[in-house]
């Protein structure tokens, strides 16, 4: 059995998707425990609503697989920046979190990105084989990466 020696290009995919993956996850934790400084109650809610895309995602993934194909059928540049616009929001929310306490909005959205993500075709290395549909999933991970850096370097670190 002759194995497969990995491309450059899956290096750089993988550290793509872990490192976009990790930094929604750490967009999830930082509102969590912002929400726990106000109290429990609000910190149970942000938890809860961090939860909700994740599970509603994990249904879709299971039951409704075709939606997240219909999302690879778009270009790969409007991907991209589908994805880069988003990941401005998701950092534009993070910075007005305190305006938006009433209810766990920003939680639901950053981890709606997360959930779309973490379950696309391609998202996981050696779980899915590399196509080209899994490549217009990487431009959803470029563009979200793109965006936060870009809102880092030109606002600033939302904190």
């Amino acid at each position: 059995m002759e194995q497969r020696t990995p491309q450059p290009y899956e290096f750089v995919r993988i550290a793509v998707m872990l490192i976009t993956l990790a930094s929604l996850a750490l967009v999830c934790f930082y509102l969590v425990d912002s929400s726990f400084e106000v109290d429990a109650a609000t910190g149970i809610r942000s938890i809860a609503g961090i939860m909700l895309p994740l599970v509603i995602g994990g249904f879709l993934a299971v039951f409704k697989r075709s939606l997240f194909e219909k999302a690879a059928r778009v270009s790969p540049t409007i991907a991209f920046l589908l994805a880069a616009v988003f990941a401005v929001a998701i950092m534009l929310l993070v910075e007005n979190i305190e305006l938006l306490r009433a209810a766990p909005i920003a939680e639901i959205i950053v981890a709606a990105g997360l959930t779309i993500l973490l379950y696309s075709p391609g998202s996981m290395p050696g779980f899915v084989q590399s196509t080209e549909r899994s490549d217009v999933w990487m431009a959803y991970y470029f563009g979200m990466v793109s965006g936060m850096l870009g809102y880092i370097v030109l606002i600033g670190f939302p904190i």
